[in-house]
């Protein structure tokens, strides 16, 4: 393509695009979540070594994955951490975890409701997620569409498969049962940074990225308390839905108060509009760096007229601050390796 094609960047300017300034807002975790954090933390590091020192990480990816998961979910709001061990997986081999359908069905809860899972066969991020007997992830569709052939096996490791092999996480809350059982330091800090910004420009808009829709419905109530218009955008709207609530940002509030909106990050990081607002808050850093620059592009691109300024919020010596670090090598070696791999395991746990 180089040969042929001219790439022009935004770096280059030629758009006229207005200025994109970058923040990190760094956050205390309360006494609560600390400890929860430190403790979950140290056994984090036990699982993983476990598996590292047997030389079986790569059986057990998902597992660690998971492991992952629970110490960024700890670090932006107890809730969204399922009530079971962080070590998701005592076993050593796959044997064991076969035989354990409710180990599968809590590896299974722990993993839903995340974006950074990818279906193998839709290449989207599961819709209605469960697990394997073989502990591979799936949208429930899409298996059980495949499951429908001669003989059905598992996608990715060919063994024979039937549907009393998938397990499903336990049904998920509806919104109205969804409720904060506590403070969350990050809801504190994102209310500061709001208030903030419309003491600034009363009438300017901000979208609010998370990666967990459970965070986005924890948010809507404290925001709408503190005099926001709160809207919501997330994979599991349809498309009219999720058309319906772009267009409803795009015009001025009817009270005047300024207009937030809740988005998730992998259903609003391509082909949406956002630029009627000038503010980005990233609640939550993900490890792969492109995903958090396409969801910022939605605010900063072409028909953009104010600069927009992007907040990340860091848990302080947290995982967070190592997978900002690790974004940073990510970039540093291209678009073609966004997979982690066992050192990058290492760098997110201080290994």
């Amino acid at each position: 393509m180089e040969a042929i094609c001219l790439r022009r960047t935004k770096e280059q300017n030629i758009l006229g695009l207005p200025r994109k300034i970058m923040k990190i807002c760094s956050v205390d975790l309360s006494a609560e979540e600390r400890q929860l954090y430190d403790q979950m933390e140290v056994e984090a590091k036990t699982a993983v070594q476990d598996y590292i020192s047997s030389g079986t990480v790569r059986s057990h990816y998902i597992a660690v994955l998971g492991i992952v998961l629970r110490l960024r979910q700890t670090c932006t709001h107890m809730d969204l951490c399922p009530k079971v061990h962080i070590a998701t997986l005592p076993c050593s081999n796959k044997e064991e975890l076969s035989n354990n359908p409710e180990l599968l069905k809590k590896m299974a809860a722990i993993l839903d409701g995340s974006e950074e899972l990818e279906c193998p066969i839709c290449l989207s991020a599961p819709n209605n997620i469960v697990i394997t007997r073989c502990a591979h992830i799936y949208c429930q569709s899409c298996i059980l569409r495949t499951l429908k052939r001669d003989r059905p096996r598992c996608p990715l490791c060919r063994h024979d498969l039937s549907e009393s092999d998938i397990f499903s996480a336990p049904t998920e809350q509806s919104n109205a049962e969804i409720a904060s059982s506590g403070e969350s330091s990050r809801i504190t800090a994102l209310l500061k940074l709001l208030s903030e910004a419309r003491d600034q420009d009363p009438t300017a808009k901000s979208v609010v990225f998370s990666q967990f829709r459970k965070m986005l419905i924890l948010l809507e109530e404290p925001l709408k308390t503190a005099g926001f218009n709160v809207l919501r955008l997330d994979g599991s709207m349809i498309a009219t839905k999720r058309a319906q609530v772009i267009k409803d940002f795009g015009v001025p509030a009817p009270n005047g108060r300024p207009t937030v909106l809740l988005a998730s990050l992998r259903a609003s990081s391509t082909g949406v509009d956002l630029a009627a607002a000038n503010r980005v808050y990233l609640l939550e850093p993900w490890w792969n760096p492109e995903v958090d620059d396409q969801a910022i592009n939605r605010v900063h691109l072409t028909g953009q007229t104010k600069d927009v300024t992007v907040v990340r919020i860091v848990a302080r010596n947290s995982i967070e601050e190592r997978i900002l670090a690790l974004q940073d090598q990510k970039r540093m070696a291209g678009p073609a390796v966004y997979k982690l791999n066992i050192n990058d395991i290492r760098t997110l746990l201080s290994l």
